[in-house]
């Protein structure tokens, strides 16, 4: 039975390759085309890891529908103790996401980092920021320093960045896949 997911996996790790060759050969010529291309390339890498997490969920046979993948490694967890099993590919994958120093926790910080709209966080009575008469607004942006859960702010997006995420998710998919395919 032939895994339905590998192929997106290949295709989404192809064409992030694809889009950082091309932002290495257009790097610095229009800043807003290098930025397309790294963030482009940020969605092509949780492509393939979200990809990558259903083919492992239909390797170990979960039976979810196709539109009910899992949508990150906790969840494709849930799924298998749920189901009565064990996999220490999917263990790896929880390790990974949950250690907060991890490439997979950067680049997770990144993807979310695209959908997050502003760094500073609203102030006063309305939600509207300190702005200066030069425009500028005045106030840092807050982290919340006191708690340990709180995620870091994402990872840099840098073509450096982006080609070690790049090289560790194929290092991952190549050494789970050999072990699969040994049992």
């Amino acid at each position: 039975m032939s895994n339905p997911y590998t192929g997106t996996v290949a295709s989404a790790l192809r064409k992030a390759q694809l889009l950082l060759g091309a932002h290495q050969q257009a790097a610095n010529e229009q800043p807003l085309m290098d930025a397309a291309l790294l963030e482009s390339a940020v969605t092509q890498l949780w492509r393939a890891y979200r990809a990558f997490l259903a083919e492992q969920g239909h390797q170990l046979q979960l039976g979810f529908a196709a539109g009910a993948e899992p949508d990150s490694a906790q969840a494709l967890a849930a799924l298998v103790s749920q189901r009565g099993k064990f996999s220490g590919d999917v263990t790896e994958l929880v390790n990974l996401s949950e250690d907060p120093q991890s490439w997979l926790s950067r680049l997770s910080g990144a993807w979310a980092g695209l959908w997050q709209l502003s760094l500073s966080t609203p102030a006063g009575p309305a939600g509207a920021a300190n702005v200066g008469g030069s425009g500028v607004e005045t106030m840092i942006p807050v982290r919340q320093l006191d708690n340990p859960s709180a995620r870091p702010l994402e990872a840099p997006l840098t073509a450096d960045n982006l080609h070690q995420w790049h090289q560790a998710l194929v290092e991952l998919i190549q050494r789970q896949r050999a072990q699969s395919q040994e049992w």
